[in-house]
């Protein structure tokens, strides 16, 4: 079955990522309709870009509203800013359809400041689970990074999965600054400890944030007690313009570094000695997503709730101590 696909935020600016889930639906055989974008001028543009580029041809729209009445719509993909992913997804959902969604999962546009914060997302993020299950949908985060693992395990063949995780560390250098490096970030950290340990609990996040100094990179150190254990986290954050964006892991002190070669945007991964490639993390992510909905799979509430409440809790742990 073809799916029907329109997708939400279809522009490059900032750290879009719409352009390249339009391209890799198209090249897995979807049918991209439609885009939806905030203004007339942006959703014509990406239009244009999409058929100049990708050879793709499909319709703009202002409202998902408008797509999803003269469309029949079976996935819509969420790329635009994090604060407007409830209203986008609720849409969809109640129309029956399956959402392929952007991290984080939803983020409220006023500043988090109280626990009563952490208990709304939360409470939202079950909400949108159970709405997913009574309408027989899949959702699903765009968290690409778990499916470079593989890579990372032919790197370190030395390293075995089922040996006790004792650190994890990650280095990313995200386009904003200030306290929304942490929303444009975490959920790639907790998408990579739930791939290697599961779900568990945070604790002794420490940080070296500073309210009033935006450009400073960022530090955040916390505790991950997990069913197999105690895990200690590190994540860097530097704000960056640069492109392709330096990026790396390491799993009890083994490290990868990404590299991207341009312009194909080829994905590999470095260790000290050894340089291996990675199939497309995106398409990865994508596959993974169609296979679930041709297989009727429920959605993941363990990153879709979990996630979005462990990203809620490092946020104001480290903006207000």
């Amino acid at each position: 079955m073809t799916l029907n696909v329109a997708i939400v935020g279809p522009g490059r600016s900032k750290q879009g990522t719409g352009p390249f889930i339009a391209r890799t639906f198209d090249k897995l055989d979807c049918n991209v309709q439609a885009v939806v974008s905030s203004t007339a001028k942006s959703a014509n543009a990406a239009v244009e870009m999409l058929k100049s580029e990708y050879a793709i041809a499909c319709e703009a729209y202002q409202s998902l509203d408008d797509v999803l009445m003269h469309h029949e719509v079976d996935v819509v993909a969420i790329s635009s800013p994090a604060e407007s992913h409830l209203e986008y997804l609720q849409t969809a959902i109640d129309a029956g359809c399956h959402v392929f969604c952007e991290k984080p999962l939803s983020w409220p546009a006023e500043k988090m400041t109280s626990v009563k914060d952490v208990d709304l997302l939360t409470h939202q993020a079950n909400q949108l689970v159970k709405q997913c299950n009574d309408n027989a949908v899949v959702l699903q985060l765009n968290t690409q990074w778990p499916f470079t693992l593989p890579t990372f395990f032919e790197l370190y063949p030395e390293f075995k999965q089922q040996n006790a995780i004792s650190h994890f560390s990650m280095w990313l250098a995200p386009q904003s600054d200030g306290d929304t490096m942490i929303v444009d970030t975490f959920s790639h950290v907790f998408s990579m400890l739930y791939a290697l340990v599961g779900t568990g609990k945070i604790s002794n996040i420490e940080s070296n944030f500073q309210l009033r100094n935006e450009s400073q990179d960022l530090k955040i150190e916390f505790q991950f007690l997990h069913a197999r254990g105690d895990t200690h986290v590190c994540v860097s954050l530097c704000s960056s313009d640069t492109f392709p964006k330096p990026a790396a892991y390491a799993i009890n002190g083994h490290r990868v570094d990404r590299h991207v070669e341009l312009p194909n945007y080829l994905i590999s991964l470095r260790s000290s000695d050894k340089q291996m490639p990675v199939v497309d993390p995106l398409e990865s992510s994508i596959k993974n997503f169609i296979g679930s909905i041709h297989s009727k799979a429920t959605s993941d509430e363990v990153a879709l709730i979990d996630g979005t409440t462990h990203l809620a809790q490092i946020y104001l742990a480290v903006t207000q101590p």
